[in-house]
C-alpha cells in the first residue's frame, strides 16, 4: 500500500498539479493564436523582395534548435551585409520565427542578414539556457560569416515580448563584463559586439513585471525559471533574470517601442529613463490609438507599425554607418602611420 505524501510534500504536488494543468491550457492557447497569427496578420504586408532559407540548425548538441535566414534576392554578394537577429516573443512559452516574417522581411528588404531565432520554450529550457541558446546561434553566425558574407564584427540583435527581454539580456552581457561572467555561454561568441537594440515592448524587470495586470504574466515568469514560482527565488536570482539592473553606460544604442493599451509599457518607461540618466543613446516610440496593444509592431499591417518599422530602419542604417566609422578609424590610423 503507497504511503500518503506529508502535508507539505502534498501542498507542494498540488500547486505542482495547478501549475502543469494552466501551463497547458495556456500554452494550447498560444499555439493557436500563433497558428491563427501566421494564416492572417502575423506575414500580411510582408517583403516579396525577399528570399528566405528555413530550418537551418544552429546548435549541433541539440537539434531542435533552428534558425531562418532573410535576405534581398537582388542582394550583391560581393558585398558584406549587416546581420540582424531577431527573437521572437511568447511569454518565453511559445513564439516561433515563422510567425514574425513581416516583421523580418522588411528588415531583410533594407539590406540586412536577418536570422530569426527558435531558442528552446520555457520551462524545458529554463533560464540560463535561452540565453546560451542564443549565443550558440552568434557562435554559428561567426562559423559562417564567409559562406554568407556577412559583417559579424558587430551585430544588431531585437524581438519583442519576451524576445525583446533576452535581447537586453544580450546587450547587457556584451556591455558589462560582471554580468557576462555569470553565464556559461560558448566561448566564440562570449564576447560578440551588439551594435544596437531594437526593443519592442519587453519585459525588462521581471518582478515588477508580476506585479501588473498582464494577462498570465506571473505563469510565463514561473515557466521561464523552470516552474519555480518567482517568489522562492533568491534575491540574486530575482536580479539576475532582469536585465535593467545590467546595463551601463556602454549599454548598446537602444531603439524602443512600447504600446498605449500593454500593461507592460511602464517597464519600457523605466529602462528608458535609466538609459537616458546613464547617457546611453535611445529612441523611443510610443504607439498610440485603438491598435497600440503589446507587440503591436510584429504586424507590418498596421499603419502605427509602420510608423514603428520607419522608425526602427533609421535607426538601424545610423548605427550601421556608425558601426563601420568607427571599426575603420584604427585602421586608418594604422595606414597613416605605416605612410609616413
Amino acid at each position: 500500500m503507497k504511503r500518503k505524501p506529508a502535508p507539505e510534500s502534498m501542498k507542494e504536488f498540488q500547486e505542482k498539479l495547478l501549475y502543469d494543468i494552466k501551463f497547458a491550457y495556456v500554452r494550447t492557447g498560444h499555439a493557436k493564436n500563433e497558428l491563427l497569427g501566421f494564416l492572417t496578420v502575423f506575414n500580411a504586408k510582408r517583403s516579396f523582395n525577399v528570399r528566405v532559407k528555413r530550418a537551418v540548425q544552429y546548435a549541433p548538441d541539440d537539434k531542435r534548435l533552428y534558425l531562418n535566414i532573410y535576405e534581398r534576392k537582388d542582394r550583391d554578394p560581393s558585398i558584406k551585409a549587416p546581420v540582424f537577429v531577431y527573437i521572437h516573443g511568447g511569454g518565453w512559452i511559445g513564439g516561433l520565427p515563422e510567425t514574425r516574417e513581416a516583421f523580418n522581411t522588411r528588415i531583410a528588404e533594407a539590406g540586412y542578414f536577418v536570422v530569426s531565432l527558435y531558442y528552446g520554450h520555457s520551462p524545458f529550457y529554463p533560464h540560463p539556457e535561452p540565453i546560451q541558446n542564443i549565443y550558440k546561434a552568434f557562435a554559428w553566425l561567426k562559423e559562417n560569416a564567409e559562406e554568407y558574407n556577412i559583417d559579424t564584427d558587430a551585430i544588431f540583435v531585437g524581438g519583442e515580448s519576451a524576445g525583446a527581454h533576452l535581447s537586453a539580456m544580450a546587450g547587457a552581457i556584451a556591455t558589462n563584463p560582471a554580468y557576462n561572467a555569470r553565464f556559461d555561454l560558448d566561448e566564440r561568441s562570449r564576447h560578440q559586439k551588439i551594435a544596437g537594440l531594437v526593443l519592442n515592448c519587453g519585459v525588462f524587470d521581471l518582478e515588477k513585471a508580476i506585479g501588473l495586470p498582464f494577462r498570465n504574466i506571473e505563469l510565463y515568469v514561473q515557466s521561464y525559471c523552470g516552474g519555480k514560482p518567482f517568489d522562492e527565488l533568491t534575491e540574486e536570482e530575482k536580479k539576475e533574470i532582469s536585465p535593467i539592473y545590467h546595463v551601463t553606460k556602454d549599454f548598446p544604442p537602444t531603439f524602443a517601442v512600447s504600446a498605449q493599451y500593454d500593461a507592460l509599457a511602464v517597464l519600457t518607461f523605466d529602462l528608458v529613463e535609466k538609459l537616458h540618466e546613464l547617457g546611453v543613446e535611445v529612441e523611443h516610440y510610443h504607439g498610440t490609438g485603438k491598435f497600440a496593444v503589446h507587440a503591436f509592431a510584429v504586424v507590418q499591417a498596421l499603419k502605427i507599425s509602420k510608423r514603428a518599422m520607419f522608425g526602427i530602419r533609421n535607426f538601424l542604417r545610423a548605427h550601421t554607418r556608425e558601426s563601420l566609422r568607427l571599426r575603420m578609424k584604427p585602421k586608418r590610423a594604422k595606414a597613416k602611420e605605416k605612410s609616413k
